[in-house]
């Protein structure tokens, strides 16, 4: 008799409940779908280089292809410098960044607060908190329209395109918004 209700039972989870057994629906099918849909709500370092490295190993050959597009294609629109300005205290206030670190490679998400202008070049600063001196500067340019964001990757280099050490550790550097370039 108990043998014939547990039966029972599962057979109603099993109608009940359908999906419990595709599992596989609910894992990501892509290395960007991965990274997008881990990083929610991630606010750690050490996290995010852990959610990278799963992703890397879920998807080790389209991760590879994907670093590889991403260096290779252009990220944003060419535009003359001759037509953008440098933008005010003012205007340069309401751009807000956030910032992504991980091994010299600064991924930062930039949000325009700005009504009328589109942002075209965003210059940051890098120093590490021990030797001030050493600060750095890197340009990039960027699209980004008024009241939109936008993420850049700025690559934390000296002479001959090699990473400075001393500024690999993410706990002893720091960074903020130097200056940036606009249009109205």
């Amino acid at each position: 008799m108990m043998s014939r209700q547990t039966s029972v039972v599962l057979v109603l989870a099993i109608l009940y409940f359908p999906s419990m057994g595709q599992a596989d629906q609910f894992r990501p099918s892509t290395y960007d779908e991965c990274i997008t849909d881990s990083m929610k709500g991630v606010a750690s370092d050490v996290a995010a280089r852990a959610i990278i490295s799963s992703c890397r190993n879920q998807f080790p050959k389209k991760a590879a292809t994907a670093a590889l597009q991403e260096e290779v294609t252009p990220q944003h629109e060419e535009i003359a410098p001759a037509t953008s300005r440098s933008l005010t205290p003012e205007e340069l206030g309401r751009l807000t960044a956030t910032a992504f670190v991980f091994a010299g490679s600064y991924r930062i998400t930039f949000r325009n607060g700005n009504e009328h202008l589109t942002v075209t070049e965003i210059t940051i600063a890098v120093w590490n908190k021990s030797n001030p001196d050493g600060l750095r500067r890197y340009s990039q340019n960027v699209r980004i329209a008024p009241l939109e964001s936008e993420s850049a990757k700025y690559a934390v280099v000296y002479e001959g395109n090699a990473v400075d050490s001393s500024l690999v550790d993410e706990s002893e550097s720091t960074w903020s918004v130097a200056a940036a370039k606009g249009i109205d």
